[in-house]
Formats: C-alpha cells, structure tokens, sequence
C-alpha cells in the first residue's frame, strides 16, 4: 500500500490535483515540494495556458514566428504543450489591451519556457492598452515582469515601442530605483517556482572562455537548460521602461553581461534624467549604440561612450547636439561607423584629426524636426577632408531645396580635397530634382576625384532621359568611378575600345 502521494502513478496524482479543483497559484506552490511534483505541476499550469494563449493569437495580439520570412502561427497551430516547452522561434510579437492576470501569466510561461527565441517585441503602441491601464496603474509590473523574463532569453533581441496616449501617463517620472533582490511581479512566483535553476543548485565547469556555464537538462523532459547570458539586442522606444516600477528590471537587462547592441529613442527623458542614468549603465561588449530623439547632454554622454571604447557604430541621427562637442583622447578608438546630423557630427570630427583611426563610413542625415544647414554641411565635409587618410563610405541626405543649386555650384568652385571618399551615397533627395539642380549636382560629384561608386539607389529620377548623358559625363570627370546606381539600375564604366 503506498505511504506517500510519490508512490502512486502520475494519474492518479493528475486525478488527485484536477478533483481539488486547484487553482494555477496553488499547482504551482505544490510543484515546489520536490522535482517529481515539479514536473508534472509544470505540465498542468502549461495546459491551462494555452487557451489563452490561443485566444491572443486569434485576436491578433500575439504574434509568434518559427522561422524568418514565416507567416505568424494560427491559434490552432498551438496545439500541445511540447510546442511551447520545446519550441524555437524567431519572433514573438505581444500587443497588450488589458493585463489579466491569466493573460500576463501565460506570456511569461511562453516566454520563459521557449527554448531559443530570435526576437521579442512588445508593443505598447494600442490607445486601448495606454487609456484603460494609464489611470489604473497596473501596467507597471507586468511590463516589469516581461522585461525580465526577456532578459532570461539567451542572445535574443527585446524591442520594447509605445508612447503613452493622452496626457493620464504624465504622473510619473523615471526615477532610478535600487535593483531589489527580489523582483516584484506577477511572475515572480511563476518563475521562481518552475525555474530548473531551483533543483540545480550546482556549478558546472565549463572549458568556454565566455563564461557560460554548460546545459543542464530539466528531468524527464529532454530539454536542455543552460544559464542565461543575456540579452544581446535591446531597443527601447518608449518611456515606460523607466518608470520607476520597470526601471530596476531594465537596467538589469542592460547590463547583462553580453548587450551588443542598445538603442534609445522616443523616451521622453529630460536631461538631468539622463545625467543619472547613463552613469549606470556598463556594458562591456556594446559595439553599436544609437540614439534618437533624446535630449542628452554631451557632458553626459561623452563618459559613458568612453567607457564603453569597444563601440564600433554610433548612430546618432535623430539627437541635437547639447553642450560643447569636444570629445576627449581616446574616444572611441574602435568606431568605424557613425551617423548623424552635421551639426553634432562637425564637432565629432573637427576636435582631434587623430580621432577615430578606423573610421570608414561617415552618414549626414537630417534632424526630423529641421532641415540640413548647407554651410555646416560644408564645415562638415571641410573637416572630414583634413582627415584625409583612409577609405570612406559617404552618405549625405539633402532635404533643404533653398540655396541648393547655389551650394552645389559653390562646393564645386571652391572644392576640398575629399580623396578619402571611395563610395558616395545620396541618401534621398525630399523634393523633386530640377533639371539646373541636377546640372549642378553631377558637377559636384567631380570633387570626389577619388571616388569608385555612386550610389543613388534611394534618388527616384523624375525623368531617366535627364540622367543618362550627365552620368556619361562623370566617367570623364571622375577617372577611379567604376559603378553607378540610380534607383534600380546600374551602370558600369564603358570599355574603351582599343585602338
């Protein structure tokens, strides 16, 4: 006769468990008694999951790719819990209306229980999401417990977006807070308790130099669990993970360890917002950092990117300079790409012609809410040629049509030794090209002597006939061009025939 509920068969425990009519707090609370438990405690609150699972997917604001370039998985598709425990997938897309207490629950059991996962994106752009939650205030700890389920995932990319709708959200303000040493969350008990870390209290020794410590495997299950290292791609495009709910859990993404890549942008932070957080941030493998339309002064941002010196790409397109841009030795040694507005950028590379040694690709790109100044594109352009060594990829964006033919004609009569610059991109022009425009154009494509490609793949010609005998002109003019690009066609340099 059996003296323990361990000693009869999983039916009867399943019978036992569905006869007490348990709810999902108290399966969950049993699962922590011992491992066998665990297990099938685990399988149970998955299979009350998944309904609701089913029914976001129906409704569209659950999104979830197997493969890139795949079509998002019906409801019905979600049919067994071996397709969540054991699943790959390359994209899981969550649009929040109402935090439930089911539905939060179920995202994180998907998200925490998937196996590699590429992508993840929470959108919080619905106005039925922003207004039914805004005067609540219960978003904050299930966008909490999202951000940090998400940094579990192993070299995945989380991309939070949404801007709060109305003015109901304007309460708060991102202040830092300590990391607590226990989240608190509406998966916190979830996550603790079906979390296999909990019966692999051991360290394994692992030969890889990163650290990462080898795959344990959860019992009876034949899945492999390893410890995570981190998100390696984070774009955060709203203010919310900086409330100070989420802030503790997104700092903790942030500084994971293996972040590769972060972006900022759509925050709404003020400056001195900015002055206390950037110092908390280290990431010792960043190499490409972007941000966007977010007030940051240069006195702040100067030390965190010469902390983090292995920055290979720094995008800095939609930002204002503020402050005196006057970049320090030894700024960025590694940086070979960088994108910004002339006005930020004529600063960058005017301080210290030693700076960026391994720079190869220069982006001007307009400010959305103003157009490029024609003289501080020239600055710019001035300073990038006293440069002068090196290959580089040149991309400009014109947007401002006033005084443009005139600048063209100028630049060209008044040329700068730009022969570092072997690839020449235009961006876009934002209005349409006159034929005196485009005359003056192609006659200011001859200061790149040194130029091999022109790339005008994104320039829409109003008329092909109006290019095609001025780009004849330029094999003359620039003897190295080898390729040009207008739209979608592409025209090589013509075979001289020999004599």
């Amino acid at each position: 006769m059996p003296t323990s509920i361990l000693d009869l068969p999983t039916e009867l425990i399943l019978e036992i468990i569905h006869f007490d009519d348990s709810t999902d707090s108290t399966i969950a609370y049993l699962g922590m008694t011992c491992r066998r438990l665990h297990d099938i405690c685990q399988v149970l609150v998955l299979e009350r999951q998944l309904p609701v699972l089913r029914a976001l997917a129906g409704r569209r604001r659950l999104l979830i790719y197997k493969n890139s370039g795949s079509t998002a998985m019906k409801d019905e598709e979600l049919d067994g819990v071996k397709e969540i425990f054991q699943g790959s997938f390359h994209k899981i897309e969550y649009v929040p209306v109402t935090f439930t207490v089911e539905e939060i629950a179920s995202v994180h059991g998907l998200l925490f229980h998937a196996n590699p996962v590429g992508h993840i994106n929470i959108k919080l752009d619905s106005p039925l999401y922003m207004y039914s939650l805004a005067e609540k205030k219960d978003w904050c700890k299930p966008l909490a417990s999202l951000i940090r389920v998400s940094s579990e995932k192993d070299m995945a990319s989380l991309t939070i977006t949404g801007l709060p709708h109305g003015e109901r959200l304007g309460y708060f303000r991102p202040i830092p807070m300590p990391i607590p040493k226990t989240p608190s969350s509406p998966g916190k008990d979830y996550f603790s308790i079906f979390s296999p870390r909990r019966f692999f209290r051991h360290k394994t020794r692992s030969n890889r130099q990163d650290g990462a410590l080898e795959g344990e495997r959860l019992l009876n299950t034949g899945v492999y669990f390893g410890t995570p290292r981190g998100l390696k791609s984070f774009e955060i495009h709203s203010p919310l993970p900086f409330h100070r709910e989420c802030f503790p859990h997104t700092l903790q993404a942030v500084n994971g360890g293996y972040l590769a890549r972060l972006s900022l942008s759509n925050t709404g932070l003020r400056m001195s917002d900015w002055s206390h957080i950037l110092p908390l941030l280290s990431m010792p493998l960043l190499s490409e950092f972007n941000v966007g339309n977010s007030n940051i002064a240069f006195c702040d941002l100067s030390p965190f990117l010469l902390r983090h010196s292995n920055i290979t790409h720094l995008d800095l397109s939609c930002s204002s300079p503020v402050g005196l841009i006057t970049p320090p030795a030894g700024f960025l040694p590694r940086l070979e790409v960088i994108s910004g507005n002339p006005d930020y950028l004529l600063g960058l590379l005017s301080s210290q012609r030693h700076l960026f040694p391994n720079l190869s690709s220069v982006a001007l790109t307009r400010h959305p809410l103003r157009a490029i100044q024609h003289g501080v594109l020239d600055n710019t352009l001035r300073n990038l040629a006293d440069r002068n060594r090196g290959t580089i990829h040149l991309s400009i964006e014109f947007s401002n049509e006033i005084g443009l033919t005139e600048w063209f004609s100028k630049a060209n009569s008044e040329p700068c030794s730009l022969d570092c610059v072997k690839t020449l991109e235009i961006i876009r022009f934002g209005f349409r090209i006159s034929s005196e425009m485009c005359d003056s154009f192609f006659s200011w494509v001859s200061v790149f002597p040194y130029v091999q490609e022109l790339d005008l793949t994104q320039v829409v010609p109003p008329d092909p006939k109006m290019w095609t005998w001025r780009l004849d002109a330029l094999w003359d003019s620039c003897p190295e061009l080898r390729v040009i690009i207008v739209g979608v066609k592409t025209y090589q340099r013509p075979v001289k025939a020999v004599k």
